[in-house]
């Protein structure tokens, strides 16, 4: 073996080293990526709810229980609060359920198990059709209806009407909500009878807009007493600052019945 076959055969060992070990160092912890991303990722300790917030409310699986089958006479409005989770401070939680102090309402906690609004749409505003109405439901989402799919999947969860509006404000979207529930037909049978809303205002997990949304909701439930409403958070915080994130539960959502 001349010189220059021992210099190749020794440039073919060191590749050889070389990408065995490269191999093994980018498939290694450190550089393994993460199933999901950033802003979903869990914290140690979030979903252990306090004695506190044990102590002081009602933990809910499901609030489809809160609206009696016999009462088909009612209005029923469901509103899925963009980020609005429980912290773990409740002071904060105090201060959220007391925009409410005004209109006869009930608190409780809720589970979710994942932190998607999709999911929180999917679980919570589910109707089923109504044969006493002549729409099952309208949906109001002041988005774009290409926003998670909702143009693919709204039929799906029983809403007949659907009302998207580019760019509108939790402020315009309230309004839209009022017009609807203002609406008479003339005929009790041809109502609309279930209503749905998923806000978006505090979505960054801003607390300025989420108590001004709160104000919002609570202000027109306290025009429609004859309606009740069923408002909960879609999540917590998970998009904005992460350590808005990590100053709420993992998979806990406030909830109130008003009316």
């Amino acid at each position: 073996m001349n010189k220059f076959q021992k210099l190749g055969f020794r440039i073919f060992i060191g590749f050889f080293v070389f990408a065995v070990i490269f191999s093994y160092v980018v498939n290694s912890s450190l550089f393994e990526k993460p199933s999901k991303p950033w802003h979903m990722q869990p914290f140690t300790s979030e979903d252990s709810l306090s004695t506190t917030y044990l102590g002081r409310y009602e933990v809910l699986q499901s609030l489809y229980g809160l609206v009696p089958n016999e009462d088909s006479s009612r209005k029923v409005v469901r509103i899925l609060v963009d980020a609005w989770g429980v912290p773990f401070n409740d002071a904060l939680l105090d201060e959220d359920f007391a925009v409410f102090d005004n209109v006869p309402h009930k608190v409780y906690l809720h589970v979710r198990k994942a932190n998607r609004t999709r999911h929180a749409e999917f679980a919570e505003l589910r109707i089923f059709a109504d044969s006493t109405a002549s729409h099952s439901g309208i949906y109001l989402f002041g988005g774009d209806s290409l926003e998670y799919g909702r143009n693919l999947y709204i039929d799906s969860l029983g809403y007949s009407q659907k009302f998207f509006c580019q760019k509108c404000a939790d402020s315009v979207m309230v309004a839209v909500l009022d017009s609807v529930l203002t609406a008479e037909t003339g005929n009790s049978a041809s109502f609309v009878k279930h209503v749905a809303w998923t806000t978006q205002d505090s979505r960054d997990g801003d607390r300025v807009k989420l108590h001004a949304t709160l104000r919002y909701i609570a202000n027109i439930a306290r025009k429609h007493p004859e309606t009740r409403f069923i408002v909960q958070g879609s999540h917590r915080p998970i998009l904005g600052d992460p350590k808005i994130r990590r100053e709420n539960f993992a998979h806990w959502v406030p909830a109130l019945v008003i009316n």
